[in-house]
């Protein structure tokens, strides 16, 4: 639908006045962003708590109960109080872990659920935190109970500053100092604070319509899966704001209704009609998208070098540094979003495409990445390391619907890339902590790892064999031409030996370098925190490397070159103790 006051479609207005004033826009999302994950509305929440209560009374009410009915039953049966959340949750569960019991099932997935993608972030979810990552919005105001958006941000490597409190605001960082503030209005599923009724919605503290107040007089709103009906108190915040600074839009999916239709007549706003929420902001990720890759022209790779070279030792050109490779990180996350989620092809030709794909469009980037690690002498650009890593890392999207694992897997290939890149350069510079902290501060959320909050460290995510498919790699053509031993490990070998061969030469030097950085994998697969306990094995163990006497001589130039005190042994014993126990692995695990 056009906006009455333009002849473009306002999706197009969104998009470019987004991109125009990143961090303007503050968005405003209702219960129909969430329910579509299967999450329920709170008075949902609420319906069935009464309908289980009166079951368990012996005289239940029907599943498809009336409000009227659900309320009377409650008048006839409560503890004499209005129905509501709070008075509800007392009377049903009267202490705090009873009551988080209690509601867990509503809010929280089931591993049942979590395969269904039910009470999981969903799609627009994601857009959300891709827009907040990318610096596009700062500001999330939410009616929901839920923590799909904080899990989506967590996904994304944003840590919100969350406020489900009113009690809260006094010390919260201010709004423009925090990367992503998410004020729940309505409270947190776990806590008695929420709002429900007519009442509950009817007023807020003075605190809260204070803060509300400043963000709608002081930023634009999108609106998405709100309708307005019932939360008196946020359309009277809205009504009282007197300015209107930038604009406002409203995604709706049906017609508005007489409230949502009286507000956006009144402030003026944009309505975007017959969306979803994930239509909505998917669709502006994809127009920002198209706009940033008109300022992206492609850069020459020795011209990008060229200017890491310069900009690197330089104090005040960290941000310049830093716009360069956010630059090139844009231009390989477009690639990235619009990569299908099944193979083009399985002939052989095919798959070593979908390789040969990856590997050009994160090129630049890994010669970019590669010298800066190698030439950061005083290690000042460490933290920017780990971002570039980070960012990559989580290029990967969660699939949804029918995928090919091994596809799938292949988004990580581009990330591992850059790790073993920036492993070359931080051990051929002698940065031991270097390569630890591109191994271990980085992390991804791997949805089928269970353990903890499934939250695990670069090497352990970008662990070769669960990027790359052995099988895969073995009907390239280029790998027909000879027998490799280790399939994987040669490849990523030859595919990095453009990058770092001008540094160390492009024959046996660079083969033993390389031996090197897998040897440093092993050891965080057995030793390193959130390592999955057993050997990454390669070219290190191969017929060069294992001499006669059963030695390892990369062990020998470990032991040698490295600042082993980086890893964390404290005794010469430890240090024998842990690289014995690789070698034991790798003299059982020859291939020959």
């Amino acid at each position: 639908m056009l906006s009455p006051s333009s002849s473009f479609d306002p999706q197009i207005s969104l998009a470019t006045s987004t991109h125009a004033q990143p961090g303007v826009f503050a968005l405003l999302l209702g219960s129909g962003v969430s329910t579509g994950s299967g999450v329920p509305t709170g008075w949902g929440v609420i319906r069935t708590l009464v309908i289980r209560a009166s079951a368990a009374n012996g005289n239940p009410l029907a599943v498809d109960a009336s409000d009227d009915e659900i309320e009377q039953w409650w008048t006839d049966h409560g503890d004499g109080q209005p129905l509501g959340y709070s008075g509800l949750l007392e009377a049903l569960a009267p202490t705090s872990a009873a009551r988080r019991a209690l509601l867990a099932g509503f809010f929280e997935a089931s591993d049942e659920e979590r395969e269904e993608n039910i009470k999981v972030p969903s799609r627009a979810h994601e857009a959300i935190a891709d827009l907040v990552a990318r610096g596009y919005v700062r500001v999330i105001l939410t009616t929901n109970f839920d923590r799909l958006t904080e899990r989506a941000l967590e996904s994304r490597g944003v840590s919100p500053q969350v406020i489900s409190d009113p009690a809260q605001i006094a010390g919260m960082e201010p709004l423009v100092h925090s990367r992503c503030t998410v004020i729940k209005l309505h409270g947190d599923y776990a806590s008695l604070e929420q709002r429900n009724t007519v009442d509950e919605l009817s007023t807020y503290p003075t605190a809260q319509n204070d803060l509300l107040a400043r963000i709608l007089d002081e930023y634009g709103l999108i609106v998405s899966g709100w309708s307005a009906d019932w939360d008196r108190a946020l359309v009277a915040a809205i009504e009282g704001v007197p300015s209107r600074r930038y604009p406002w839009y409203w995604g709706q999916m049906g017609p508005l209704g007489h409230a949502a239709e009286t507000l956006t007549a009144r402030r003026g706003a944009d309505v975007i009609s017959g969306v979803t929420a994930e239509d909505l902001f998917g669709g502006l990720v994809s127009r920002l998208d198209a706009i940033e890759s008109l300022s992206l022209a492609p850069t020459s790779t020795n011209i990008a070098v060229a200017q890491v070279k310069r900009m690197l030792p330089n104090p005040v050109r960290r941000l310049e540094l830093r716009d360069l490779f956010d630059r090139e990180l844009k231009r390989l996350g477009a690639v990235m979003r619009e990569r299908p989620s099944l193979a083009p092809s399985h002939e052989p030709a095919g798959l070593q495409a979908a390789h040969d794909d990856l590997r050009a469009a994160v090129d630049t980037l890994l010669h970019m990445y590669f010298t800066g690690v190698l030439l950061d002498r005083d290690r000042d650009h460490t933290d920017l390391w780990v971002w570039v890593l980070q960012r990559v890392l989580r290029m990967r999207r969660q699939e949804h619907g029918s995928y090919h694992e091994w596809f799938s897997n292949l988004q990580h290939y581009p990330a591992l890339l850059l790790f073993w890149a920036g492993s070359f350069g931080a051990v051929l510079a002698g940065h031991e902590d270097v390569f630890l902290a591109l191994a271990k501060e980085p992390r991804w959320k791997n949805p089928y790892r269970v353990r903890g909050d499934g939250l695990v460290p670069a090497f352990a995510a970008l662990e070769p064999f669960a990027v790359l498919d052995e099988e895969v790699v073995k009907a390239f053509q280029k790998a027909n031409r000879e027998r490799w031993t280790w399939p994987i490990s040669h490849m990523l070998i030859e595919e990095l030996r453009p990058v770092v061969a001008d540094e160390v030469g492009d024959g046996s030097a660079y083969v033993a370098l390389a031996h090197e950085i897998e040897y440093r994998l092993a050891l965080a697969d057995l030793y390193l925190e959130g390592g999955y306990g057993y050997t990454y094995i390669g070219n290190y163990a191969g017929e060069t490397e294992l001499g006669f006497q059963g030695e390892l001589q990369t062990e020998q130039r470990f032991r040698q070159n490295a600042d082993v005190s980086a890893w964390g042994w404290a005794s010469e014993d430890a240090l024998n103790l842990a690289l014995g126990g690789l070698l034991d692995h790798v003299r059982r695990n020859r291939r020959w």
